[in-house]
């Protein structure tokens, strides 16, 4: 039933988990030792009186209590660190896209001195073209004369 063993054999919860245990832990001791403080107080101050105000299994009823409270703080679920899972995860997904953002930005640059290089190409092909369409009609013309 004790989890602290469990946890430590395996090795599987870290650090801040073995924190968070031990502080839930410490708060559930704590509470538990004030509570058994109180109920002894009250038993020593009214001697047989204290015993009609508190029976016995009163008393055990509350140390049951107090042990089933006990028990269900060592099970629930630890939150603290599925939260760190879920944060870090978070953190490495707006890495990832910071990264992909960069490596976009650096490839629009590279596409803009692309293009850039590429215009005299197309407007030389665009006279070129001219050119071409120029002296095929004017031989076209010069075959005509001569027919």
């Amino acid at each position: 039933m004790d989890q602290d063993a469990s946890a430590g054999d395996d090795g599987s919860h870290d650090e801040p988990q073995q924190e968070h245990r031990g502080l839930v832990h410490s708060a559930t001791d704590q509470f538990l030792s004030s509570t058994r403080m109180l109920v002894e107080q009250i038993a020593r101050a009214g001697g047989a009186g204290a015993q009609a105000v508190v029976p016995e299994p009163v008393l055990s009823s509350a140390n049951r209590m107090l042990v089933s409270m006990r028990q269900a703080v060592e099970s629930a679920p630890q939150v603290g660190a599925e939260l760190e899972i879920v944060l870090k995860e978070i953190r490495a997904k707006r890495l990832t896209i910071q990264a992909i953002t960069a490596e976009l930005a650096v490839l629009d640059d590279q596409l803009e001195v692309l293009e850039r290089s590429l215009v005299p190409l197309q407007a030389w092909s665009a006279q070129w073209t001219k050119v071409q369409h120029t002296l095929l009609h004017s031989l076209d013309l010069a075959e005509d004369k001569q027919d």
